[in-house]
Parts: C-alpha cells; sequence; structure tokens
C-alpha cells in the first residue's frame, strides 16, 4: 500500500512537469563592443604588420582527404588575403558612421618577417606611423595565418584562421588592447534548398580570401556594437488560449498575445498563470522594457516556488539570469556609440 502511495506520488508530479511545453524563435540584439574607445578617437588607420610566426611553415599546404599535400604553385594569396580582411573591416566600421575617416594601408606597406613571438613594436614605430598617416587611432593586423582542408568522404572543407590584432591611440601614445582570435569556416556544399551541390565546395585559392574577410568583419564586432542572432523560449501548454498566444507571438503579434497572457494571469490556475508572467515578461523585452521584464519574471519565479513546479521555475529562473545580463549589455551600450 505504501509502494503504491510512492509511485502514485511520482505519477503525480510527472504530470505537473509534463504540461508544459516551449516554443523556440530567433531575434536580433545590438551587443556592446568588448573595447571602449574615447569618442575623440575619429580618424583611424588600418595596416597589417605582416609578422608570421617562424614556425609557421604551412601556408603552402592543405589536408586533402585527412593527408598533408603541398600545393604543386607556390601560393600568391597571402596579399590578397590580408588585403581583402583590412577592407572587410573597413567596410564594417564606415557602415556604423562612428569615425569621419577610415584609411586602409595597402597590404604590403610593411614586408612579411618571421618571428618566434609577436609582440608590440618600439614606441617611436607606433609615434612615427601615427604622424604620417595623421590617425587618432591605428589598428592593426599583428598576425594573420590560415589552413585549409577539404574531404572527400565527408563533402565538406574548412579554413581554421589565427589572428592577432592590436589598436594604438595616439593621443596615449600607447597599444590600448590586444586581440587574439581563432576561428574555423565552414562549408558542407549545401544551398538555401539544403541541395549538395560540389562546386559550392570552394578550392583553396577562393576560401582563404572568404575566410580572410570574415576575420575582419568579426573584428569590428571587438570594437564596435554588433547585431547578433539570440534565442528566446514561449512557454506554453495543451490550452487553446496559451497556444493561440503563442502563434500570436511567433508571428509577432506581441501586443494581441499579451492581451490573452494579461487575462491568463489573472487564473486561479497555477499552470497557467506562471506560463503567462514568462510570457508576458518576454513581451516586455520585445518591447525593450527590460525591467519590466524582470518584475514579471520575479513574479513568476514566486507563482512557481516549490517542488510541483520545479521544471517551469527553473525555465523561469535561466530566462531571468539572461535579463539581467541584457540589462548590463544595455547599460554599457548608453555608453557607447549610437547605432543607425
Amino acid at each position: 500500500m505504501k509502494r503504491y502511495s510512492g509511485l502514485l506520488w511520482i505519477a503525480l508530479l510527472l504530470s505537473f512537469s509534463s504540461c508544459v511545453s516551449y516554443e523556440k524563435f530567433s531575434i536580433e540584439v545590438i551587443q556592446p563592443s568588448k573595447l571602449v574607445l574615447s569618442p575623440e578617437i575619429k580618424k583611424i588607420a588600418i595596416v597589417s604588420r605582416n609578422l608570421k610566426y617562424a614556425s609557421d611553415t604551412l601556408q603552402n599546404y592543405r589536408v586533402k582527404n585527412h593527408k598533408l599535400v603541398k600545393d604543386k604553385v607556390k601560393s600568391s594569396i597571402e596579399s590578397l588575403a590580408v588585403g581583402t580582411c583590412l577592407d572587410s573591416l573597413s567596410v564594417k566600421l564606415l557602415a556604423q558612421n562612428r569615425f569621419d575617416s577610415i584609411m586602409v594601408l595597402p597590404a604590403s606597406t610593411f614586408p612579411v618577417k618571421r618571428v618566434k613571438e609577436i609582440r608590440p613594436g618600439k614606441d617611436e614605430w607606433y609615434k612615427i606611423l601615427a604622424d604620417k598617416t595623421g590617425a587618432d587611432g591605428i589598428i592593426l593586423l599583428d598576425m594573420f595565418s590560415y589552413f585549409y582542408s577539404q574531404s572527400d568522404e565527408y563533402s565538406d572543407a574548412k579554413v581554421v584562421t589565427s589572428n592577432i590584432w592590436s589598436f594604438y591611440a595616439s593621443k596615449q601614445q600607447k597599444i590600448i588592447d590586444r586581440f587574439v582570435h581563432i576561428d574555423t569556416l565552414y562549408w558542407d556544399g549545401k544551398n538555401e534548398a539544403g541541395n549538395y551541390k560540389k562546386s559550392l565546395i570552394p578550392e583553396k585559392e577562393a576560401a582563404i580570401p572568404i575566410a580572410s574577410g570574415v576575420i575582419g568583419a568579426n573584428y569590428a564586432k571587438h570594437i564596435l556594437p554588433s547585431w547578433i542572432m539570440v534565442y528566446r523560449d514561449i512557454m506554453t501548454s495543451g490550452d487553446a488560449e496559451l497556444q493561440k498566444a503563442a502563434k500570436l507571438a511567433k508571428d509577432n503579434k506581441w501586443e494581441e498575445a499579451s492581451s490573452i497572457w494579461t487575462k491568463v494571469a489573472e487564473s486561479k490556475n497555477k499552470s497557467k498563470k506562471i506560463i503567462s508572467l514568462y510570457n508576458l515578461a518576454l513581451a516586455s523585452e520585445m518591447s525593450g522594457d527590460v525591467d519590466q521584464a524582470l518584475k514579471l519574471t520575479s513574479q513568476a519565479a514566486t507563482a512557481s516556488s516549490g517542488i510541483f513546479r520545479s521544471s517551469e521555475n527553473e525555465a523561469v529562473r535561466k530566462y531571468s539570469a539572461v535579463l539581467y545580463r541584457r540589462r548590463t549589455e544595455l547599460n554599457k551600450l548608453s555608453t557607447q556609440y549610437e547605432m543607425p
């Protein structure tokens, strides 16, 4: 008899936790830059120092079907790749209207130099460069390295890139930031319809400049605010009204969905109340009111406290943590630059 009671208790717990489901959707949000530049920095120069690690000897090699193969013809894409990287960065910076002028120095401005370590240059070197360009700040691509591999077995290709950037502030006469980044760009040969085409797998000579452009665009996100894709979850259940509200929200009809959630939030049914409060918080974030969203998640957390609602409570608290981070980001953004 005791065992039966215990099983019944577990069944009840499962029934409580299984009535809620989640529908994921994506949104774009603006995130602050990692580096905060002084507003007086208006003129930028971009240049490659063309430093290479002495141990980086694979420039003229590739991996073909898991085997290291030397290029039949010595690679001549190095200068093109560096130039593409710098130009891509310049385009991204210009699009945000943050700087008065951006000067991109030719990729061959400085000869390729192999070193054991990538270190800052002498202070005088940076000062002379700043004087010649008239720049308030200099973005330096200290090191750029890449490696291409392709596989017929998996019908894919990839480029692994490694790069080091520095930012020199002319007025302060010093490097104020150093950014090291390693990334991998993949091609799976599939078009928008999901169909595989071998022609969509680029050879090394085409893949490297593409990857270089991505590197430049990614560094722009380090020094200026940028838009990124993030995901949120709509909480729902088998209830017809809540399902209707979830569909409206996914169709970006947040006001109509909110009117349903506001009404259902007054319900004596605890599950419906939690779901509605959570989703009203989501709607508040969509309208830009993160503080109100946090108030609603606090109410939802209180309503979902206790062992019977542990699943919903965990979801509410996770979303609340996302909102706290988002509020911190927005506060930081208010001190940075206006986005177009």
